[in-house]
């Protein structure tokens, strides 16, 4: 009887220490994980997130750092489509990126990158002298890191938001095909709710034979609209960037056309859910962030270490019918 115990006090002497060890390993790490698949796992630094400006008490441009995992298959991709100096796929196991984040726009950009192999080693790296400011939308290989900053700062919901079954608002759906808006990325400055909307067009055996995903204004008060950016999709084209092409005038919505129809839903939508439509915005006395305004952003680079790469799937990709991969409602990554 004294045997065991004594073997129960040391069982649960072990459960202990290995559960103290856990806590003081997840309190003392640099890395939030946020998720992972084959080919990349995601993190940002909840220690480093500051607030680089502000208007009216409310930040307009976040910085934090954000660390990305690399499979092979992400590694090459990677790779190959940055057009890295980096011979050797297998030698790019992660990467660590500065990035500066305006909740008001719904844009991202990156201020510099470091390319390291499993020794923490740096390949290669990146200073944007001329950063590109990056819708987030569904199809951003960022959209993730976006959510999970700005929720940090504001904490409205963002990332509930991209995993939830009402994240897509239907427009419209007809054997033609089906329209949906991205209620993420809807947002209202004065009398101009912004967003993208996801079409697909369907062939006469109900297939999706092209899809166009475009972001969108509209004036509530003028009645009238334009396309902002424009993204067009077939099996013969693949994605292409038809945004040049476009007429940006406003224009009058023609009543009781499709255009119409999309434009009364997304209206509603806007008026029903006023907190979630304005967030973040700068004349919203009512918008409260939880990081100091004042807070100087810091560049120290963050010490490298060695994520686990993982393959277990998405959140937001789970259960998605796709014939042409990612995270939309069928959709393909295109920036």
């Amino acid at each position: 009887m004294r045997l065991i115990k004594n073997i129960i006090c040391l069982t649960v002497l072990m459960v202990f220490t290995l559960f103290h060890t856990q806590i003081s390993f997840a309190a003392d790490s640099e890395w939030y994980w946020i998720s992972s698949d084959d080919k990349y796992s995601k993190y940002f630094s909840m220690t480093r997130i500051t607030t680089v400006s502000s208007q009216n008490n409310i930040p307009t441009c976040i910085e934090d750092w954000i660390k990305t995992g690399y499979a092979p298959g992400g590694a090459a991709e990677t790779i190959a489509n940055m057009k890295l100096p980096i011979n050797d796929p297998n030698q790019l196991v992660y990467s660590l990126a500065r990035v500066q984040i305006n909740p008001q726009e719904r844009t991202l950009r990156y201020m510099e990158e470091i390319f390291y192999d499993k020794d923490g080693k740096a390949l290669y790296t990146l200073k944007y002298d001329n950063p590109v400011n990056k819708d987030i939308n569904s199809q951003s290989f960022d959209e993730k890191f976006y959510a999970m900053i700005v929720d940090r700062v504001f904490n409205k919901g963002e990332g509930g938001r991209l995993i939830s079954n009402a994240r897509w608002l239907g427009l419209w759906s007809n054997e033609s095909g089906e329209s949906s808006a991205d209620t993420a990325t809807l947002r209202q400055i004065d009398n101009n709710i912004i967003v993208w909307i996801w079409q697909e067009n369907k062939d006469s055996a109900g297939n999706v034979s092209s899809i166009q995903f475009m972001k969108k204004e509209y004036n509530i008060q003028n009645l009238t609209a334009r396309t902002l950016k424009y993204n067009f999709w077939s099996p013969d084209t693949n994605w292409i960037d038809k945004t040049p092409n476009l007429d940006k005038n406003m224009h009058s919505i023609i009543p009781e056309n499709t255009e119409d129809v999309e434009f009364k839903k997304i209206r509603y939508y806007a008026n029903k859910y006023p907190e979630w439509a304005t967030r973040y915005q700068i004349n919203k006395t009512a918008t409260t962030a939880t990081v100091p305004t004042n807070t100087t952003a810091t560049t120290t680079t963050p010490t490298p270490t060695t994520p686990v790469n993982s393959t277990t799937t998405s959140p937001a990709a789970s259960g998605v019918t796709n014939p042409i991969g990612s995270v939309g409602p069928i959709g393909a990554p295109i920036n």
